[in-house]
């Protein structure tokens, strides 16, 4: 049964074609094309994109965003209040503190918040020219009774620095439901620290060790902005260094904690490419009558950040500068002790006594003025560890009725201090360095060389004599 069940299943195939054939067997050889013949090239159909998007149509009542880069601001710093006489340089009288207010308005100069000049700094937002940014520290109850109604008063916003310590102290601080109530008028919140340290405090606690120095330093910096965040429930960009003292150290753990800019106390104006971590402050001094430092802010003399003022630097359609300084505004130096000056040669009448130079970072330095020469200097005794270098000078003359200013900032090339050979751009900045090393008197002279020996001695065989180390700079 199974011999012919096989046999009908190899039939099957037979009968129906199934079985190969042998021309399905054959390999099939490709004709060769045809002498002369053009191969055929079929186009691969191309893919379909999409068109794209059609531009929003423009508003011609929607002027295009552009930022006033040349504007300046000054940022005004205020602390306490009173009713009565001022009791120190902190606390003001709050009827003199209407009448600058009123100045302002007066002035057309403009009070903007402290939000739109981040944006203007960020390149978001044009703001008018010029402006001011009023500011107020520590915490002061005198700011929520008597500065805050004349504020709404007038329209103007503000910006409170607070220290964690103080608030909700009792007394003459300030709470946070006063706070809250500013807040909602438009106030805004900057950091001021923990407890308000002074350098005296940061120097001891870094003289325990550089590690206790910055833990105590990024406490009192990130942990005041994280309380105040938790406690207002808004972002703190801002912090005011206490004191108004700051330097390389306080500058990175700020930019580590977050903070967009930090305030200082040196008086300057302020454009758009200060640096963030020092920007300017003008302090109102409550004890003096003539409210020097509140007439300069508001007035067009006195600017910061790579200028000088026009009125003595001169520029575009100013004629010839009056003073000149050395380094040079923007220059890029080697020494990181350099000699700082300032040619006022030009200029007549100056009060000597009048003369207050200050260094970004190191606060006011005894600056020498040489008579006959009319120069202001000072050669830098403490290495400058920041890239740049900021530098503030003041004085009268007796022909102006108001004190001069001079500011300007210059740069320094930390790679090239540590170079075998400076580079050549650098030269003359090296030669101001070595000229200041060698006022402390001449060095003595080389001896001459010795005449070589008519027979010399043979040298004594010894050990192999180890390799001089090379001499690092």
């Amino acid at each position: 049964m199974s011999l012919r069940l096989l046999r009908v299943l190899l039939v099957l195939p037979l009968l129906f074609g199934a079985a190969p054939s042998c021309s399905r067997l054959k390999k099939k050889i490709p004709e060769a094309p045809k002498p002369g013949a053009v191969p055929e090239i079929v186009d691969e159909p191309a893919e379909t994109v999409p068109p794209p998007p059609a531009p929003p149509p423009v508003d011609p009542a929607v002027p295009a965003l552009s930022v006033n880069k040349s504007a300046q601001v000054a940022v005004l710093g205020y602390h306490q209040f009173t009713t009565g006489k001022s009791t120190g340089q902190m606390v003001l009288n709050i009827d003199r503190f209407r009448e600058q207010m009123q100045s302002l308005k007066d002035a057309r100069v403009t009070a903007i918040t402290m939000s739109d000049f981040l944006a203007w700094r960020r390149g978001e937002k044009p703001i008018p020219d010029p402006a001011v940014v009023i500011t107020m520290d520590d915490g002061w109850k005198s700011v929520y009774t008597l500065a805050f109604p004349i504020l709404k008063e007038f329209g103007y916003p503000f910006t409170i620095f607070l220290y964690k310590n103080f608030v909700n102290g009792g007394g003459k601080s300030l709470s946070t439901a006063e706070i809250k109530e500013m807040m909602a008028a438009g106030c805004e919140v900057g950091s001021h620290s923990v407890s308000h340290p002074y350098k005296r405090t940061i120097d001891s606690m870094f003289q325990r060790s550089p590690e206790n120095g910055e833990a105590f330093l990024r406490k009192e910096m990130k942990d005041s902005r994280q309380f105040f965040e938790d406690l207002l429930a808004v972002k703190i960009p801002t912090y005011a260094y206490p004191g108004g003292f700051f330097s390389l150290r306080e500058q990175e753990i700020g930019r580590e904690a977050g903070y967009e800019a930090m305030f200082t106390v040196n008086p300057a104006k302020v454009t758009w490419d200060t640096p963030g971590a020092a920007i300017g402050r003008y302090i109102i001094i409550g004890n003096d009558p003539k409210d020097a430092n509140f007439k300069r802010a508001i007035s067009s003399r006195g600017t910061a950040d790579g200028d000088l003022v026009k009125q003595l630097l001169g520029g575009e359609g100013e004629g010839e500068p009056l003073v000149t300084t050395k380094p040079l505004p923007n220059a890029q130096i080697a020494s990181r002790r350099p000699l700082i000056e300032v040619d006022v040669s030009k200029l007549a009448d100056i009060d000597p006594a009048s003369i207050v130079m200050k260094i970004a970072g190191f606060g006011q330095v005894p600056a020498r003025y040489d008579a006959a020469e009319k120069k202001i200097s000072y050669h830098m005794g403490e290495t400058l560890r920041s890239n740049e270098c900021q530098v503030f000078v003041t004085f009268k003359r007796a022909s102006e009725p108001k004190p001069d200013q001079v500011s300007w900032r210059f740069v320094i090339d930390l790679v090239a201090h540590y170079l075998p050979d400076e580079p050549e751009k650098l030269e003359k900045a090296t030669a101001v360095e070595e000229e200041g090393e060698s006022e402390g008197g001449e060095s003595e002279p080389e001896p001459p060389p010795l005449p070589p020996p008519s027979h010399p001695e043979p040298k004594p065989k010894s050990k192999a004599e180890p390799k001089p180390k090379p001499k690092h700079r």
